[in-house]
């Protein structure tokens, strides 16, 4: 804690900056923005998943009411790429398309429906390719190459140990397959972006969790240099990764046609155009093999994972680099082998979601465990107590785990919460008893790295500035963005709780490319640390100049003065915080800072994937409770525990929302949220078809927060975002599978797969 300062908002439940806006409708959103002479923007996109383009014929298009423009790859007056971590994705096509939704022209009209309705009427005339729709096949010899240089987008590694070999020596070995489908993000306010000219430049206005990656895709596309480009954040309507890459191509459509007409320019997607052309949770296909000694112990992991790009690589590889560092979970494993293969298909686009890789690994090493325990006649929850990481353990990448890292406390207090072993029996023995309902109880654990990985580590740092006006008011401009977790309420507590502002008089600005430093995007849980601690070394320069003003006035030395609820005391009297700012403007003194927060380096090897992955982690548990309906195959969850190890609590009311909310989409994706694709086509893009939880959905969840203070995190804090959903598919998976007596092989556990469960069941019992 920062030194002469008493707790005074950090740790507690305030009222979040942004709720009243939100609750009263007033907030603008980016569709609710408008400006005179503004037109609309339609995307021609390719209704096949591999083609060449042989001829449009834009005469239907151009002719249509209310067109203003047609544009081409032609039109780019910069560089015709897209592409966010590899140069792969042209930003228009040129002449072949590689999946259902790549982007082949942009129509301007004067309203939304002229747009979407000339854009419907371009003439495309393909030669069609055969396509690839299985990552595991991407890599056949008999596979159309999809680019030029083959189907293989990474190939990353770990070799820990012994690696592979040692699982040889060991007394008992479980092997699985397991394969997890796709999660539409399923924000409430679809991709968005308004683009307008400004001076000789552009301000550009949307939905995103990372705008200084859109900066850097709209100069590289309109060949504009960064200070000619100003990227602003609007309240935004949900994210959960699916606005971290996609907005780039959204912001840059919108720029270009703003660039042309000189007029401001706004491109909304509608909810089909949003489920079959933006961002997805990587389908992918993993081969576990776990070894373990006779009392359990843990001795060797050899796994072998297959990630699907869809026809560009995206984030896919970054994606990838998690999965493959994560996927021994939260377990000590002295020896593993580890092949993680990215691949191209023609399938739909993935990228970055909520948990970025670790939810797919954890639903097979949390499956192998019970699976391990099952071999060995053990407690899988004794199982995964005795190998469990704590601090000084080495990862599967070799990195001895930093403190905080309290698994073995998440573990027990999970247990405790849930009264885990008593629901288990109660379920069991309500089975014995029940001939159409059936009732189980699933645990899974994770860890999480975070912050960005060390293959990421060069966009790691993150900016703040703090400005004090003279009326007492504070004002905050933070890196990273408001996506509805809570960043800038996280940046107004410790700004108040720094300066002894009272809380009420700090307000956070949007997130804005123009105020702060490159602070890379809101991803990987980092926010709370990385802006939370250049909020802090913004707001401790002028704690420091306060108390000097301060201990003036009071005639005490600064050392002598405590700052409490708004006033800054010595034994010479009280002084208001408003008024101290009032005498320190009156005196010329400096009322703005900035700050900048940047971890230590990790030193990482991509050869052997051994180093230190992440600056520290974050462990998780959850229990379901769930009931199936054996005569519709239909699963509902009872009741969600949920045991979290964030370090420190910033506000214990939001962590607790954060918590539910992840519950609620994890419980989603085990059990209804199944996208399906037929050669790259979403068949069913919209909420009537694609069953995301509902309101009567959403069961009784309790939660309990482990505080272990993370000695580099703002007053402890480590962040939680993610790591809310990461194990809960598994434990509803593995609570399903207990009460059906089979185990799941693949997510989501539709009612069609318990259906089969029981049939098969039944037969094999002669039922």
């Amino acid at each position: 804690m920062t030194e002469g300062i008493r707790p005074n908002v950090v740790g507690r439940s305030v009222e979040r900056v942004d709720v009243r806006m939100k609750v009263a409708g007033t907030a603008r959103y980016v569709d609710d923005l408008t400006l005179p002479g503004m037109v609309h923007v339609a995307v021609v996109t390719s209704d096949r998943p591999h083609a060449e383009l042989r001829a449009v014929n834009w005469d239907g298009v151009k002719n249509a009411e209310g067109v203003l423009a047609v544009f081409t790859h032609q039109d780019i007056p910069g560089v015709n790429q897209i592409g966010c971590v590899l140069e792969d994705q042209p930003f228009l096509a040129i002449d072949k398309v590689r999946f259902v939704g790549d982007r082949i022209a942009l129509v301007a009209a004067n309203t939304a429906q002229q747009a979407r309705h000339a854009a419907s009427l371009a003439e495309i005339d393909y030669v069609e390719l055969p396509g690839v729709f299985e990552a595991t096949q991407s890599m056949n010899e008999s596979s159309p190459s999809i680019h030029s240089g083959g189907n293989l987008v990474s190939h990353l590694k770990v070799r820990h140990g012994g690696g592979k070999g040692a699982i040889e020596n060991s007394a008992v070995v479980v092997e699985g397959r397991f394969r997890v489908n796709y999660q539409e993000h399923a924000y409430l306010e679809p991709q968005g972006v308004m683009a307008a000219p400004s001076g000789d430049g552009l301000h550009i206005q949307g939905s995103m969790q990372a705008p200084f990656y859109v900066l850097s895709s709209v100069s590289r596309v309109l060949g504009m240099p960064h200070h000619r480009i100003r990227v602003e954040q609007t309240v935004t309507g949900g994210a959960f990764g699916g606005k971290e890459d996609y907005p780039s191509e959204v912001a840059a459509c919108a720029a270009l046609v703003a660039w042309h007409l000189g007029r401001p320019a706004k491109l909304v997607y509608t909810r089909p155009e949003d489920m079959q052309i933006s961002t997805k949770r990587h389908r992918m296909s993993m081969r576990y093999r776990v070894g373990a000694s006779s009392d359990g112990a843990l001795n060797a992991l050899d796994v072998t994972l297959h990630v699907d790009a869809g026809g560009y690589a995206g984030l896919s590889t970054v994606v990838a680099e998690r999965a493959n560092t994560t996927a021994g979970g939260p377990y000590r494993f002295p020896n593993a082998h580890v092949d993680t293969w990215v691949v191209y298909t023609n399938n739909l686009f993935g990228g970055a979601y909520r948990g970025f890789g670790n939810p797919q690994v954890t639903f097979a090493i949390e499956t192998m465990m019970d699976r391990l325990a099952e071999a060995l006649k053990m407690d899988p929850v004794e199982l995964r107590r005795k190998n469990l990481l704590t601090v000084g353990d080495l990862s599967i990448t070799g990195q001895p785990i930093p403190p905080s890292a309290p698994s073995k406390e998440i573990l027990d207090r999970l247990l405790e919460l849930s009264g885990y072993r008593t629901i288990r029996q109660e379920a069991e023995e309500f089975n014995r008893g029940s001939r159409w309902k059936r009732r189980g109880v699933g645990l899974a654990l994770s860890m999480y790295g975070c912050c960005l990985h060390a293959g990421g580590q060069r966009y790691e740092g993150s900016g703040a500035l703090v400005q004090v006006r003279g009326d007492g008011t504070v004002e905050v401009s933070i890196g990273g963005t408001e996506l509805g977790q809570g960043a800038f309420t996280m940046a107004a507590q410790i700004a108040s709780e720094v300066l002894g502002a009272p809380y009420k008089s700090v307000r956070v600005l949007p997130t804005d490319t123009s105020r702060v430093q490159d602070s890379g995007p809101t991803v990987a849980s980092r926010t709370t640390v990385m802006s939370g601690n250049a909020v802090r070394a913004a707001a401790t320069r002028l704690r420091i100049r306060f108390l000097a003003v301060a201990a003036d006035i009071l005639g005490t030395s600064a050392n002598e003065i405590q700052i409490a609820e708004g006033v800054y005391r010595s034994e010479g009297g009280d002084l208001p915080f408003e008024e101290l700012c009032a005498e320190a403007s009156h005196r010329n003194v400096d009322l703005g800072a900035s700050g900048w927060y940047a971890p230590p380096p990790k030193p990482f090897d991509k050869e052997t994937g051994q180093g230190t992955a992440y600056s520290v982690y974050a462990f998780t548990g959850h229990v379901a409770e769930v009931e199936v309906d054996a005569m519709s195959g239909l699963t509902k969850v009872r009741r969600l525990f949920a045991a979290h190890d964030v370090g420190k609590a910033i506000n214990p009311a939001m962590l607790e929302a954060q918590a539910q909310g992840g519950m609620v989409q994890g419980m989603g994706w085990a059990l209804t949220e199944d996208l399906k694709v037929h050669e790259g086509r979403c068949l069913n893009p919209g909420f009537s078809d694609y069953l995301i939880p509902g309101a009567l959905d959403t069961p009784l969840m309790e939660v309990v927060f482990v505080e272990d203070p993370y000695p580099d995190g703002p007053y402890g804090a480590k962040g939680v975002g993610e790591p809310t959903l990461i194990s809960v598919p598994t434990a509803v998976a593995l609570a399903v599978g207990h009460a059906c007596e089979r185990q799941a092989e693949a997510l989501p556990v539709t009612a069609e797969t318990v259906l089969r469960w029981l049939y098969d069941r039944k037969e094999d019992s002669g039922q």
